[in-house]
């Protein structure tokens, strides 16, 4: 067996492993398909394959989950219900840390920054999320549950809504009736309704990250998730930011796509299992 630290990245259509052995420079990456049914026993068979076909003992596996958790356990999960209460894989002979998804991500992206970075990360997938570090350090909240951004209340001409069901992909393909790949294909063939639709999802996201950009001052903004490769999305959002945005605090930010936007969440938590094993006293923050 090869010693190796190990990263998972649960999330509501699919499960990614992805595993650092020692002495070898490129990761193994392996890809399950997940659900609502999706259970822990599941997600603990599928990672003991992974280990077993690849001679694999971890020496820690950081597992990034979906929703809120605390104290070391799933406490809400909306997507993958019954994960609720899960403490991690427990049948793995291998000590583990189990953070949220986009705090995950937060480990990733902050790496590649200057010491003590204040820095906002959202994703934009089914629904919307976020995650802060300022000047280095975590913005938690008092329970740890600090970034729920998709639950900001948005006024509209119906009424007030959250901006996951303006924003969010899941809303973003219910509002044009049809599957992701026939919005792009409308996109491209220039739809005018889809086209309206997409552009408004894009604004509300940008509302999203001018209010990051006023309130916490950040000197970097990443976001990523499928939902941003609709094209118009990503660019409504850019001008509807910066149009929102106090300038001197726009101008000192900088507002980007993460660059390996599949594998952010996963090579996140496997940064996270790599610093546990090696002690690391910053990664408590993140759990």
């Amino acid at each position: 067996m090869t010693r190796s630290t190990v990263g998972i990245d649960i999330g509501g259509t699919k499960l990614l492993m992805i595993a650092q052995k020692t002495g070898h420079d490129e990761p193994l990456i392996h890809r399950v398909a997940t659900g609502p049914a999706t259970t822990p026993d599941d997600i603990e068979a599928a990672l003991q394959k992974f280990l077993t076909e690849h001679h694999l003992t971890p020496s820690y596996v950081g597992v990034a989950a979906p929703g809120l958790v605390e104290d070391g356990r799933v406490a809400v999960c909306d997507v993958l219900p019954k994960l609720n209460g899960w403490r991690g894989p427990a049948g793995i002979d291998a000590p583990h840390i189990l953070v949220n998804d986009i705090r995950s991500a937060l480990a990733e992206e902050a790496a590649g920054l200057a010491d003590s970075p204040t820095i906002a990360v959202l994703l934009c997938g089914t629904a919307v999320g976020s995650a802060y570090l300022h000047q280095g350090t975590v913005v938690r909240g008092c329970r740890g549950w600090a970034g729920e951004i998709g639950y900001m209340p948005v006024a509209t001409p119906q009424g007030t809504r959250r901006l996951d069901e303006l924003a969010g992909g899941a809303t973003l393909v219910r509002a044009t009736g049809l599957r992701p790949a026939q919005v792009h294909a409308a996109l491209a063939a220039g739809d005018a309704t889809v086209c309206r639709i997409v552009a408004s999802a894009g604004e509300a996201f940008g509302l999203a990250i001018a209010t990051l950009v006023n309130i916490l001052n950040p000197d970097t903004v990443r976001a990523a998730g499928g939902t941003l490769n609709y094209p118009g999305y990503w660019d409504t959002a850019v001008a509807t930011a910066r149009t929102h945005s106090l300038p001197e605090l726009w101008d000192s930010c900088a507002v980007e796509r993460i660059k390996d936007p599949e594998l952010v969440i996963a090579r996140g938590a496997l940064r996270l299992a790599t610093a546990a094993a090696d002690n690391a006293p910053w990664i408590g923050q993140y759990a």
